[in-house]
């Protein structure tokens, strides 16, 4: 079988047809579907987390009520970042945690736009807190968070297999050198992640000041194979 490209997150989810958003006032459900894709994720999960949230939300307030603008704006962010859009981390989290505290918007709905359980809600947040790779679902020994890369001749960025790998920070920043000599820049987390070209090679790359995650529960290192084009995002057992 071929591996692809993607999160682990997402591969159970299977496919299915994006049904339209539910029409609310003031959502330009095409230019956000449009938004999420320039910004790196993935329109029909945006789609498919977004829908779902915002159905069980006017669910809950009648089909005659609409939604807070606040709640609307929580849901799309929380959508968004699960749909891989990785800049949106600190602001999802954000609007969850007052979401959360107010009591604005209920676990289920909050959940539905990650994709989680309500009773996982409360999990997810703690394992947030402690790494960008936390995730309630975790099971035991290594798990493959996310595979990237690819050969450019099958749609994949690179034209050589990935040699060696460098962590940048323990908050998914890594430096990727090719056999080829190209150097890459990965930056990930459960949801989503960025590759782009590091100009100048590895001495020119500004590191981030080294800090450690909040919690050494979740190590994340890069692998790579010389039989593969691919890199794969490897979260290791706790220390």
């Amino acid at each position: 079988m071929i591996r692809r490209p993607g999160h682990t997150v997402n591969d159970t989810l299977g496919r299915t047809t994006a049904s339209p958003l539910p029409a609310v006032e003031g959502l330009d459900a095409r230019l956000a579907s449009a938004n999420v894709a320039s910004w790196g994720g993935d329109p029909e999960l945006y789609t498919r987390f977004f829908g779902t949230s915002l159905e069980l939300e006017l669910e809950r307030g009648g089909s005659t009520q609409q939604p807070m603008t606040q709640t609307v704006l929580a849901l799309a962010a929380l959508a968004a970042w699960r749909s891989g859009v990785l800049d949106l981390r600190q602001d999802a989290l954000g609007r969850l945690t007052e979401a959360l505290e107010s009591g604005s918007v209920t676990a289920s709905v909050l959940a539905s736009a990650l994709g989680l359980q309500a009773g996982e809600l409360a999990d997810f947040v703690r394992c947030q807190a402690e790494s960008p790779f936390g995730w309630p679902a975790r099971g035991s020994g290594e798990v493959v968070v996310a595979r990237v890369g690819g050969f450019r001749g099958l749609g994949g960025p690179w034209t050589a297999p990935p040699a060696s790998a460098e962590r940048l920070s323990p908050d998914g920043d890594f430096l990727i050198t090719l056999a080829d000599g190209e150097v890459w820049r990965l930056e990930a987390d459960i949801f989503g992640t960025r590759l782009s070209r590091a100009e100048g090679g590895p001495d020119l790359v500004t590191r981030p000041r080294a800090e450690p995650a909040a919690s050494e529960a979740w190590p994340i290192r890069v692998a790579v194979f010389d039989t593969s084009y691919l890199a794969w995002l490897v979260l290791g057992q706790a220390a």
